[in-house]
C-alpha cells in the first residue's frame, strides 16, 4: 500500500510526524507537507512565485520532503514529481484543531484532501479536536487500522472528513457516519492599535452550538464519537438548477 501524507500544520508538527511513524509499519509512507503552517489555506495555489522542496531530516531520520507552498500545493507537487508510484490513499493530517461543520470551507486540511480526490484518489482529512491536546497516538492509532479497512468504502466519494475527539482510547464510544453541520463557529474580529498607530484586525469569539443534531458532526463528537463525514467535491446545487432551468431563456 502507498500513502501520501501531507497537513496544514507544517511538516515539523507532531500530529504529522506521528501519523507517518504509525503507517510506516504497514505501508510505503511518503510525506510531503509544507515548511511552515498554513492553517485556513483550504485548496489555494501559489501561482505567481517558485516553490522549492526540501528533504527534512529530523532526529536523524528522513521525515519527509518540506514545500514552500499550500497544502494542496504539497500534494499537486508529490503527484507530479516526489511520488514514486501513485498513492493509494492520501491522509492529510493529523490537524490540531477541529475540522468540523463550516470549517472545513477554510481548512488547509481538507484543502490537502480535496487536491487528492481532485486526482481521483481517495483522501482523508483527520483532526484531533483538541487544540491543547499533544498525545496524538490514540489518532494515530486509529487511522493505522482504518486505512487498512478503506478498500471496503463504496466509491461513491473521494473525500472523507474524519475528527477525533481528544480522549483515551477506552473513552471513545464509537466511529459515527455523519453530515457536516452547517454551523458557523466564526463571529467576528478584535480590533486594536499596532506599534505603529496602524488599526489591526485578529479573527476571534469562536461560539458553540447552541442545538446539536445527534447525527452532525458536532454531534458525534459532543458524545465521545469519532465524525466522518463524506463530502462532495462538486458544488452545483442540482435542485436550483432544476428549478431555475423551469424559467425558460432569460436573456
Amino acid at each position: 500500500m502507498n500513502i501520501l501524507i501531507s497537513n496544514d500544520d507544517g511538516i515539523y508538527a507532531d500530529g504529522i510526524q506521528s501519523l507517518a511513524k504509525a503507517l510506516k509499519n504497514i505501508a510505503n509512507v511518503t510525506v510531503a507537507a509544507p515548511l511552515y503552517e498554513r492553517s485556513g489555506a483550504s485548496q489555494s495555489l501559489t501561482i505567481h512565485q517558485p516553490m522549492h522542496v526540501k528533504e527534512v531530516v529530523r532526529n536523524g531520520e528522513f521525515l519527509g520532503y518540506g514545500i514552500n507552498g499550500s497544502p494542496a500545493d504539497c500534494i499537486k507537487l508529490a503527484l507530479f514529481d516526489i511520488c514514486r508510484e501513485k498513492p493509494d490513499y492520501i491522509i492529510s493530517g493529523i490537524n490540531k484543531g477541529p475540522n468540523n461543520a463550516c470549517n472545513i470551507h477554510y481548512s488547509g486540511t481538507v484543502g490537502a484532501a480535496a487536491e487528492g480526490a481532485v486526482n481521483g484518489i481517495m483522501s482523508f482529512a483527520v483532526s484531533l479536536t483538541g487544540y491543547h491536546h499533544k498525545d496524538y497516538s490514540v489518532s494515530a492509532d486509529f487511522m493505522k487500522d482504518f486505512i487498512q479497512k478503506a478498500h471496503l468504502i463504496p466509491k461513491a466519494s473521494l473525500l472523507y472528513n474524519i475528527n477525533i475527539p481528544p480522549l483515551k482510547r477506552e473513552e471513545i464510544k464509537g466511529v459515527r457516519w455523519t453530515y457536516a453541520s452547517q454551523y458557523s463557529y466564526l463571529l467576528n474580529y478584535d480590533k486594536g492599535i499596532d506599534p505603529f498607530g496602524e488599526n489591526f484586525y485578529w479573527l476571534a469569539d469562536f461560539r458553540e452550538p447552541e442545538h446539536i443534531d445527534k447525527w452532525t458532526d458536532d454531534g458525534a463528537l459532543s458524545e465521545d464519537y469519532i465524525s466522518i463525514t463524506p463530502l462532495l467535491m462538486d458544488r452545483t446545487d442540482y435542485k436550483a438548477l432544476e428549478q431555475i432551468q423551469k424559467l425558460g431563456d432569460i436573456w
